[in-house]
């Protein structure tokens, strides 16, 4: 894959030197603004907005006095609503949640050498289990995770990226569909199931692009579905599923019954069929990107895929769809025992498409022939058990740092690339790869058709967990060497804790065998040694509650008994003596609708909500603080300071489109001052509203470093907010990763454009004094023929709904605007001309259950057309 631009926003200029002020704390001014005059761009706030970063700066003066005051009363702080504390530790979206698990396990020891401990330690379920190496590596993958978490917009919510920084052909958001589908099936055992809710809408009814690689998100999102017991969830989505399928019809074979494209969007450049179609090396793009080839990845995929939506349309109680589908899966099954399954090799293989009437096979086995059997398919001694001894075999797939993407033995495989090009897929162990593997060893070991034993699947999760290893600590990248010690695609900036594989699935569902189900059941089927005398899995996320599975063959390691013991919700539901067991829990408990961050900013300078700082490091990026990537470390970098800056406190300050109402404000606050930095947590932090000071909270030792901090406040209306933070002293500075914002979420009926996702070479919020629904007169305008106002997070109950904007139209032609729902264009509204005056225009739209995108594209280069509001009602 190709190494463009790691900045966040194209706009952002970095490489300038750092300032290396080191004067007396009590010597510097408070907010200059210099270092940030050059930082002020599109996006700025208005006049009577940036009086409020002059008013704070000047209430910031006189801090100290403010301080006085409030101890004279016995005030350390501003509380939320009249009682509490300002400072808390854990994010107002995660306050509610009353699950109750148990504590038979240290749950800081082994997350302590991380970032983000409040993420974790809510989060993820916690392990005990006789190898270390594997247990560090599962506690760091959890990392990974959350590093690639990313928050996209107040509606949309969340996305899981593939790398930290951004890359160029990366799609809507950041978003990159290859690995989706390991995200969505690791992500899924995190205790907050909104990150994996929005996430697959991302891909089913917004924006993402879900035919850029080949990928099985829709077979990810009903697996999924087993885990968090909602099952409306995936129902709603049958709809959007079905529509998703379709956008593959284009490479589908009638005659072979298969589908093919380039191994590159396979997510596998330079493989093997590459390098068959090229084998003199003479057309680059030929051997880098490969020829259309019908792939067993692939098409097992599509099975897979296909499954998903004949589950989804059972639930929805729709049987034409789920007879359809199943056919179709069962028909695309069978073509791959047809024409890939090779009795020669024993192996199914690709075909390569052009020039090849008679559909030969290749000769070469490569790892992508392993991946059907995770999907169920060859599930039968004759197909697993050769699978099964390649996977062993020293010269098929096994290596020191395996698998394997290509045999061994293969005239073809590269043990050491031969240029410095990222992705080699002919010999490279790749963690997305082994994933796939794992998954497929699995459940060949559970077919009970073959000699596989739990020691071999421990054996190759050991593997990976040697992998998965730099400078002697758990660290994971794009690809590594097969037989040398050394990542061999690991790029600074770009490829650290590289998210585009699972781990921790494996984990849970292969080695502790943690096998969700559609029902109110919990299945237990561990693939473990048979010398373990002990495992530990507690406080897994399934269904709603909290399951503690405990596996004790003397009862002396967690003192409750021998055997087998499970805790739900706190309480002990079983023992037994066998490893395995199936049972029955209480239906599943669904979390309430997730807050929103309505500071997020995904696209930067331009957009709303804006961000300005009286100083800003010139290697740091204030718009950094709300992007919605959210990780602390020193490289790769995603955050804000005030390194060399003169003041003694400098001062962030969030304009929003239109007032809103806020209590609170989240500070992911960084620190490296461990890591041998001179950023740590502020002294002091004031917070400001219209009328003055919010809130204060003294002394650093309040302040979670590399963590986040709520502060809450009595809630106010307002436009801007401003946060002050003070230094420690003279040689110590202030960093923020991210700065939130939750509120509720909007619940309609009426929707402020200016709220929206904004595209379009001109789309932008502007203030129009005829517009009376905000204070401030916030609208959007600049509408052209590119313009998409894209709504985000609107909730129905499904059906035919009224749909009424409010516009205005100052020419004297009428625009045309299309609407769309969910990605598919649904009908149009005519914006007549109205002299410049709001009115409304009116249609009738069909809006799926649950969260739904509303799109309207268009507008006008020669007419001026403003829009204020949606309504659904």
């Amino acid at each position: 894959m190709a190494r463009p631009s790691y900045n966040t926003f194209a706009s952002f200029s970095a490489g300038l030197g750092k300032l290396k002020s080191r004067d007396r704390v009590d010597e510097l001014p408070r907010h200059s603004s210099k270092g940030d005059s050059a930082k002020r761009q599109d996006g700025s706030p208005s006049a009577a907005d940036y009086f409020l970063l002059k008013a704070a700066a000047f209430i910031s003066a006189i801090g100290i006095v403010v301080l006085i005051a409030l101890t004279a009363f016995g005030l350390r702080t501003l509380p939320h609503h009249g009682n509490g504390n300002s400072i808390i530790k854990v994010p107002s979206r995660l306050k509610n949640d009353a699950a109750k698990g148990t504590a038979f396990l240290d749950h800081d020891e082994p997350i302590s050498a991380f970032t983000g401990k409040t993420f974790l330690k809510h989060n993820i379920p916690f392990i005990d289990i006789p190898d270390s190496l594997v247990q560090d590596v599962y506690y760091y993958r959890w990392t990974t995770i959350q590093r690639n978490l990313r928050y996209i917009k107040a509606g949309t919510g969340y996305m899981c990226t593939e790398f930290v920084q951004p890359v160029g052909y990366a799609k809507a958001f950041g978003s990159i569909d290859a690995a989706a589908g390991h995200q969505i099936d690791e992500s899924r055992w995190l205790r907050d199931t909104f990150y994996g809710d929005d996430y697959i809408h991302l891909y089913t009814r917004g924006p993402a692009d879900a035919l850029q690689y080949t990928q099985w998100i829709l077979d990810a999102a009903s697996r999924r579905a087993m885990v968090t017991g909602d099952s409306d969830y995936l129902a709603a989505q049958l709809d959007d599923m079905v529509r998703v399928w379709h956008l593959w019809d284009s490479v589908y074979d009638d005659a072979a019954g298969l589908y093919y494209y380039q191994p590159v969007w396979d997510a596998q450049e330079l493989s093997l069929p590459g390098f068959i179609a090229d084998p003199n090396n003479t057309d680059w793009d030929l051997r880098k990107d490969g020829p259309d080839t019908y792939r067993p990845s692939h098409n097992a995929y599509m099975v897979a895929n296909a499954r998903a939506i004949a589950r989804a349309a059972k639930l929805a109680r729709n049987g034409l769809v789920e007879v359809q589908f199943t056919k179709l899966a069962d028909d695309l099954e069978e073509a791959m025992y047809k024409r890939m399954w090779a009795p020669e090799q024993e192996f199914f293989m690709d075909i390569i498409r052009p020039n090849n009437p008679n559909l030969t096979r290749l000769t070469g086995r490569e790892q992508v022939g392993l991946f059907p059997y995770r999907f169920g398919i060859g599930l039968n001694t004759s197909y697993a058990q050769p699978a099964l001894d390649s996977m062993f075999d020293p010269q098929g797939f096994l290596s020191t740092y395996g698998p394997t993407t290509l045999e061994i033995r293969d005239p073809w495989f590269f043990a050491v690339k031969p240029d410095d090009y990222c992705c080699y897929w002919n010999g490279m162990s790749w963690p997305y790869s082994t994933g796939h593997t794992l998954k497929s060893l699995a459940e060949i070991y559970r077919s009970q058709t073959t000699n596989a034993t739990a020691e071999q699947y421990f054996e190759y999760l050991k593997m990976y967990a040697e992998t998965q290893q730099k400078d002697g600590q758990p660290y994971v990248a794009e690809s590594h060497y097969p037989f040398l010690d050394s990542w061999s695609a690991d790029s600074w900036n770009h490829s650290e804790h590289y998210d585009h594989s699972t781990n921790n699935d494996d984990v849970i569902t292969g080695l502790f065998g943690i096998i969700p189900q559609e029902d109110d059941t919990l299945k237990i089927s561990p693939i473990v040694p048979a010398n373990w005398t002990y495992f530990a899995l507690e406080n897994l996320a399934y269904h709603g509650h909290l399951v503690t599975v405990l596996f004790d063959k003397y009862g002396s390691r967690y003192n409750i008994g021998k055997g087998l013991t499970v805790f739900v919700g706190g309480t002990e539901v079983y023992n037994g003596a066998d490893k395995s067991a199936t049972i029955p829990i209480p239906p599943p408990t669904l979390p309430d609708e997730a807050w929103i961050n309505i500071a997020a900013n995904p696209t930067g300078p331009g957009q709303y909500p804006a961000i300005n700082a009286t100083f800003t490091n010139s290697e740091d990026y204030h718009y950094k603080a709300i992007d919605g990537v959210l990780f602390y470390d020193t490289i790769p970098d995603n955050r804000w300071t005030n390194y060399g800056s003169p003041n003694q406190n400098d001062t962030l300050t969030i304009t929003f489109a239109r007032p809103r109402n806020i209590s609170s404000v989240t500070l992911a606050l960084y620190s490296d001052v461990t890591r041998g930095g001179v950023v740590d947590v502020p002294a002091r932090i004031e917070v400001y509203g219209p009328h003055g000071l919010l809130a204060l909270v003294d002394g650093s030792s309040s302040f979670l470093p590399n963590d986040l901090n709520e502060i809450s406040f009595d809630p106010v209306e307002t436009r801007s907010i401003a946060v002050s933070m003070y230094r420690k002293s003279s040689d110590v500075y202030v960093g923020v990763c991210e700065l939130e914002v939750w509120t509720p979420p909007v619940s309609g009926p009426t929707y402020f454009a200016v709220d929206a996702y904004l595209t379009g070479i001109d789309t932008s919020v502007i203030l129009d004094k005829a517009s009376v629904l905000t204070v401030n007169g916030a609208v959007v305008g600049g509408l052209t023929s590119d313009s998409n106002v894209a709504f985000s997070g609107i909730v129905s109950k499904g059906g035919s709904t009224p749909l009424t904007l409010s516009y205005s139209n100052a020419g004297n032609t009428t625009v045309e605007l299309s609407v769309e729902v969910n990605q598919v264009a649904q009908t149009s509204l005519s914006l007549l001309p109205s002299k410049g005056k709001y009115v409304n225009a009116k249609a009738n739209v069909t809006l799926a259950t649950g969260k739904n995108y509303i799109s309207l594209r268009g507008g006008s280069e020669r007419v001026d057309v403003k829009l204020e509001t949606i309504s659904l009602v």
